[in-house]
């Protein structure tokens, strides 16, 4: 058998029952005896996990996005798969790159990265971000260069953990946050607790510093200065989807959603009429499968969606006649 047909059927047999202790002894030896092994592992989930939401679609309707929470079992193990993979320090396929006193990682488009550092403490890179790392006795330094990470941060009162993102600098002693610079609303950087207490601080000292505690977002602007927003659970859970391949939409606008595709696939989603754009939607969808989005939410919304190689446009049936006339 090969590689993806031993995966396939672990995740077969994963799906029908719990393994038993013996069972998962030899899926895990089988998983740490080849890197490989982990890419078809987590292949196969995926291909599980897309199965579960084409199935949700079609008892709601094909016009209707299923409930983010629908997929819960294929994310509690993928998330095993994370975790797994982080102890031989595999799980996507990432750049790695030593300085003197620094450590350089990064994604291309489209790829996940999660990065066991040497202090206990762990980031998850998303698509096409990168990050530097440097350590000393007294700090754990940690700069964002681009994109958007999760720091699973090991506690240490007496070596705090500090990301820098732009102008602003967050601080943790022990807790799990998200970093951004690819924030949409307010051009700036975005801070995400998902578990214990941040300081959101202005690096000149221009704007007063913040303490962030769970289920609290920061938006931080030079300009705006600080902003602080309640997060639901639920809704810190779907907006860190893309630990798991997934982007999830609680009323964004179309335009929004599209450009967050862009994030991840060379396929782009093109909306021309502004009205289009500004329509509103809510689901969860495969960060990999912008085609896929745009059928289901033209679907859902009455549009027309047309795909010329990597161009898929979306438009309402008045303007898609004349738009398909152009694409010729």
């Amino acid at each position: 058998m090969s590689i993806d047909d031993i995966a396939a059927a672990w995740v077969a047999r994963e799906d029908r029952a719990p393994l038993t202790q013996d069972e998962a002894a030899m899926r895990d030896a089988w998983l740490q005896a080849d890197a490989r092994h982990f890419g078809a592992y987590a292949r196969a989930h995926a291909v599980l996990a897309r199965t579960d939401r084409a199935r949700a679609l079609s008892a709601g309707g094909m016009g209707r996005a299923y409930t983010p929470h629908a997929p819960r079992r294929a994310r509690r193990v993928l998330r095993w798969v994370v975790a797994a993979a982080a102890a031989v320090g595999v799980l996507a396929i990432g750049v790695q790159r030593h300085e003197p006193g620094n450590e350089y990682y990064a994604t291309r488009k489209g790829e996940i990265l999660r990065v066991p550092l040497q202090d206990g403490s762990a980031i998850t890179l998303d698509s096409d971000s990168q990050v530097r790392v440097r350590f000393s006795e007294r700090r754990r330094d940690i700069q964002l260069l681009q994109g958007e990470a999760l720091f699973d941060v090991a506690k240490n009162p007496d070596r705090p953990f500090v990301v820098r993102a732009d102008d602003t600098d967050v601080t943790a002693v022990g807790t799990s946050f998200a970093v951004s610079l690819t924030e949409r609303r307010s051009g700036g950087v975005e801070v995400l607790v998902r578990e214990g207490v941040v300081d959101v601080a202005d690096t000149q000292g221009a704007v007063a510093p913040t303490r962030l505690v769970a289920n609290y977002r920061a938006l931080a602007n030079r300009s705006h200065g600080i902003r602080i927003e309640a997060v639901p659970t639920d809704d810190v859970d779907q907006q860190l989807a893309w630990r798991e391949g997934m982007l999830s939409f609680n009323g964004d606008t179309l335009s929004v959603a599209a450009a967050q595709f862009m994030r991840y696939s060379d396929t782009r989603i093109v909306i021309d009429d502004p009205l289009v754009g500004s329509r509103r939607i809510v689901g969860l969808y495969s960060a990999s499968d912008p085609a896929g989005f745009a059928r289901s939410v033209a679907l859902s919304l009455g549009l027309v969606v047309q795909q010329d190689g990597n161009v898929v446009r979306l438009s309402s049936p008045d303007t898609a006649p004349h738009m398909a006339r152009s694409m010729q």
